[in-house]
């Protein structure tokens, strides 16, 4: 987690290029080798605020711990350090030097900011929150504090107690662009859209060139449904900062929803180009492309999506589609079976597995107890079979379905769930038979699976399969 920091007098810091920074830090250590440090102290502590200023951070810790030789009990060096291994991502490191520092000098609030840094980095929830609390204390009007408080709630997705301090932030400093943006992802991850957008469009108002800024308006006015602002807002964002993936993307989401297909479609392509790794970018290109009609184009670009993630569902759908239009019945079958595999994969992976274990030992137990199989009750095997699927053990869930079908256990559900365990082992054919049993035995069963599946419903795919086999 970063705090904005403000660590130097932008009054007192000139601008200065590397080079002359480098031969500023080369001259100190020359300096300190020498050991002429305590001689032109002054000079090194003046280029050891350069390198804050200017991110020489290795640097800066070298000359640190050479003038901390000399002056041991300088509250300020201590604070740079930390400052420095705060950069370096070395918080243990910079919590010492932080603590030090206010050992030398409790009332400092900056150290106390950059402290509260080192200590949320380490886990130190609430000893981070106290210090930013003391430091609040110390200067209740203190509008640095103020907002690096609603930074760390905002951080920590504690966002309806980081608003406030966000609001007061801003009656000190209306021009703090930051707490402006920052207060408008608050609204709008508490669903306040109307007060998120007129965060951001403050934050807007004061920096009208933020990428980020248009972008994060956009999205806001996706979610209010208002597309053609939407719009207007990624067009914005992109012309600022044409790298911009999500802007493309999302530009490509408002026009597929003001169905204006080809922009969206050469949207969803430039995000592509920036980003060949993302699944959901081929597969929303694919997606526009079969609204189109482009059926070859959708076809390559869903295959694209699936080599970049196996498991999302949508390609199998889409492919399935596909093959439905070319009446290519095996390949149909592959993908719809496909899609079921993947579908229960992801649903058996929420569940938790340990509790199953529990459960599947007490059944055991009970199971032991009897003295006949005879005695084992239908009821009791379905549960058994059920947890078997739900913990990867499908040969298993099979053999008692199989055995349940002799009985007169209601024939329906049996089948319905022999067809997932099918479906997982990869027995598609045999899969498909068992679900078509299921819906004869009754029909308020297909129901029930539409509502597990619901991707399929109205789709080519499922409508062609079952006309194939009925018809």
């Amino acid at each position: 987690m970063n705090f904005t920091d403000d660590f130097s007098d932008e009054n007192s810091l000139s601008f200065l290029d590397n080079e002359k920074l480098k031969s500023k830090v080369q001259k100190c250590k020359e300096y300190v080798s020498k050991g002429q440090t305590i001689a032109f102290l002054d000079n090194i502590e003046e280029t050891i605020q350069l390198c804050i200023e200017y991110d020489f951070t290795e640097d800066g810790i070298f000359l640190t711990e050479a003038a901390l030789e000399i002056s041991p009990y300088s509250s300020e060096l201590w604070h740079s350090r930390g400052i420095f291994f705060n950069n370096l991502f070395e918080f243990e490191k910079a919590y010492v030097c932080f603590n030090k520092s206010l050992s030398l000098n409790p009332s400092d609030v900056e150290t106390m900011i950059n402290k509260a840094i080192a200590e949320d980095n380490l886990g130190l929830w609430d000893e981070a929150i106290n210090t930013l609390n003391t430091a609040l204390s110390l200067e209740p009007n203190n509008e640095e504090i103020l907002f690096n408080l609603g930074i760390f709630y905002e951080r920590n997705d504690y966002f309806e107690k980081a608003i406030p301090y966000f609001i007061q932030t801003l009656n000190y400093d209306k021009e703090y662009s930051e707490a402006w943006y920052e207060l408008g992802f608050c609204y709008e991850c508490t669903n306040q859209f109307e007060k998120a957008k007129e965060s951001y469009k403050s934050f807007l108002e004061i920096d009208p060139y933020n990428s980020n800024g248009w972008y994060n308006l956009g999205i806001v006015n996706l979610k209010t449904e208002d597309y053609y602002e939407a719009i207007n807002n990624f067009e914005l964002s992109t012309a600022l900062n044409d790298d911009f993936v999500n802007s493309w993307f999302n530009l490509g989401v408002a026009y597929t929803k003001t169905n204006q297909i080809s922009k969206a479609k050469k949207s969803f392509i430039k995000a592509f180009e920036l980003d060949p790794f993302d699944y959901s970018i081929p597969l929303n290109i694919a997606q526009t492309c079969e609204a189109d009609g482009d059926y070859e184009d959708a076809y390559k670009y869903f295959l694209a999506s699936k080599k970049l993630n196996k498991t999302c569902t949508e390609n199998y759908v889409g492919l399935g589609n596909y093959y439905s239009r070319k009446n290519n019945f095996h390949l149909m079958i592959e993908y719809f079976s496909q899609f079921i595999k993947y579908s229960l994969a992801q649903r058996i992976e929420y569940n938790d597995s340990h509790n199953y274990d529990i459960i599947l030992s007490e059944i055991f137990i009970e199971m032991e107890e009897l003295e006949n199989l005879e005695e084992k009750t239908s009821e009791e095997l379905f549960e058994l079979a059920e947890i078997y699927f739900e913990i990867g053990r499908w040969s298993d869930a099979k053999k008692i379905y199989m055995n349940l079908l002799e009985s007169k256990y209601n024939r329906s559900e049996i089948f319905y769930e022999l067809a997932m365990c099918n479906f997982m082992l990869q027995n598609n054919e045999i899969a498909l038979s068992n679900l078509i049993s299921a819906f004869e035995s009754n029909p308020g069963t297909e129901n029930i699976f539409l509502e597990e599946f619901p991707l399929l419903d109205s789709t080519q795919l499922y409508i062609n399969i079952f006309n194939s086999i009925y018809f």
